[in-house]
């Protein structure tokens, strides 16, 4: 886009541009959303930033209307699976927080500091420090304005050095000191189990009335988030899959209340999402039995469900590239892509599913739970959700115990499951990998990617679910046919994958005829 683009954009206030680029005002030294219902400042008075971090390294901070610093979306994610990208993921999950430095995260994605800092300008406008700096304030702002914990407290969980430094960079970025957002923020706490009681623009997090809820060693808490997400979005899909796929004890879907348990780097949570809100941000209840674990527990759910994902370019995209899928877009606009935590996990599900059913793998995966179970802490449990999921090394440790399959499957089960993958690498990277493995094929390694480190253009091989529902839509006969339409589809692939699983789950039940289904 051309500035006199992005200008028009702000004028007319649409919110499909938001996340996209952030307005900056010369004369306030404010930055805004595009969709800000601020009045428009002149075009001479503004400038345009690409990223939130690339607006306050210049200066600006942010607009407490619009809350430009949880936009839906956000520029930071780039389909392609780039060095960009990569290290943005790894900064959300706290890469240089606790000690962590910019070398030693350039080392963990095998480039020079030097090409991880190009890389990101160039993305994004600014390099790590400032991205990292960013977060832990938009993390300490979600806890001072939903919670009512400890300033000190916050300072330690959203990743700063020291409290000095938290009110410092706190006052900078938002105009206030801390204190202050706290007091303001009372009659929005109050009114937060009301519906649009907090308004859509005020960031991420807004507290419910858990969210002063902490254990007595003052770290568990219960805390209630806004995520902020493009729309549309296809929760209805998302919890369809999940339903099917949710293991006992350890994932429940009620109606579109998604809730499942997680494993985080301090200790366990458990997260509950209802996926049917019709507009503005999903309302996640975090269970966390350490705080540190708030802003990895934020970044795993936006990566879950897809949340960063632009639907309107998607779906534009897939029309435009293969017009045939027009039908399947339109009857589900905003599709997303149903994660999984781990890159192992999706490759434990890939493996099992072979030549079975979705329930079948479902059980298998449930006896492996059955045998390493392990409770979760009591003040963390809801609903039917009460203990943590298996970890893939202790399944392949127990497989002679439950799975049920062929004894060469099982050895390539194993084999995956205690591999060292590294899911950070680039998407071809990572798919080398997953392909030197024993037993792993393209379908195999393709089906682990999608879910689990969500690449946006892979197409699992000869997948007799997707040729069923091309054969049912008229758009295939045979697997080199549904390659071609595939391939036509790139660089969404991975989209028009899930259209035609979602179509084939709809149609009647038949036993698979290859090994290769879909898990």
């Amino acid at each position: 886009m051309t500035d006199d683009e992005r200008y028009a954009a702000i004028r007319s206030r649409d919110t499909r541009f938001d996340g996209m680029f952030f307005t900056c005002v010369r004369s306030t030294g404010i930055f805004c959303r595009p969709s800000c219902p601020a009045r428009t400042p002149q075009r001479t008075g503004v400038e345009f930033a690409p990223s939130a971090a690339a607006a306050v390294a210049a200066g600006y901070r942010a607009c407490k209307r619009c809350g430009p610093m949880a936009p839906p979306g956000s520029p930071d994610d780039d389909p392609a699976g780039s060095l960009a990208e990569r290290a943005l993921r790894l900064i959300d999950e706290g890469a240089l927080d606790d000690g962590g430095s910019v070398p030693a995260l350039a080392a963990r994605l095998a480039v020079s500091e030097r090409t991880l800092h190009r890389a990101l300008v160039r993305r994004t406008g600014a390099g790590a420090l400032a991205h990292a700096r960013i977060r832990r304030a938009r993390r300490a702002h979600d806890l001072v304005a939903g919670s009512q914990l400890p300033l000190a407290q916050i300072a330690h969980a959203a990743g700063f050095g020291s409290e000095r430094q938290f009110h410092e960079t706190f006052t900078q970025i938002f105009g206030h000191a801390p204190s202050v957002v706290r007091e303001r923020a009372v009659p929005r706490r109050r009114g937060a189990g009301r519906p649009g009681a907090a308004p859509e623009g005020a960031g991420p997090a807004a507290a419910g009335p858990e969210d002063a809820g902490h254990g007595a060693d003052g770290s568990a808490a219960v805390l209630t988030a806004r995520l902020a997400v493009r729309r549309p979005f296809d929760g209805a899909g998302l919890a369809a899959w999940f339903a099917v796929r949710a293991v006992p004890g350890v994932e429940e879907v009620v109606g579109t209340v998604w809730t499942r348990a997680v494993r985080l780097a301090h200790g366990p949570g458990v997260l509950q999402v209802d996926l049917g809100a019709e507009d503005g941000p999903l309302t996640l209840v975090l269970r966390l039995a350490d705080l540190r674990d708030y802003s990895a527990a934020i970044g795993l759910v936006r990566r879950l469900l897809d949340l960063d994902a632009d639907p309107h370019g998607i779906d534009a995209g897939l029309v435009a590239a293969q017009p045939v899928l027009a039908d399947l877009v339109a009857r589900r606009p905003g599709l997303r892509i149903p994660g999984t935590p781990s890159l192992s996990e999706a490759l434990l599900w890939a493996i099992v599913g072979q030549q079975i059913t979705t329930v079948q793998a479902r059980d298998q995966i449930t006896r492996a739970t059955d045998l390493r179970e392990e409770p979760l802490p009591e003040h963390l449990r809801t609903g039917g959700v009460h203990r943590l999921p298996l970890r893939p090394r202790e399944a392949a440790a127990t497989a002679e115990q439950w799975y049920r399959g062929p004894g060469a499957r099982r050895a390539a089960l194993i084999g995956a499951l205690q591999a060292d993958l590294d899911p950070a690498a680039e998407v071809s990277a990572v798919r080398a990998q997953l392909l030197a493995l024993r037993g792993v094929g393209p379908w195999t390694a393709d089906y682990a990617l999608l879910r689990g480190v969500r690449a946006i253009d892979v197409a699992p091989a000869r997948d007799v679910a997707l040729l069923a529902a091309a054969r049912d839509l008229g758009l295939a006969e045979d697997h080199p046919s549904l390659t071609a339409l595939l391939d036509a589809a790139s660089p969404w692939r991975s989209y028009a994958t899930l259209h035609l699983w979602h179509h084939q789950a709809g149609l009647p039940a038949r036993s698979p005829r290859r090994k290769d289904t879909a898990s």
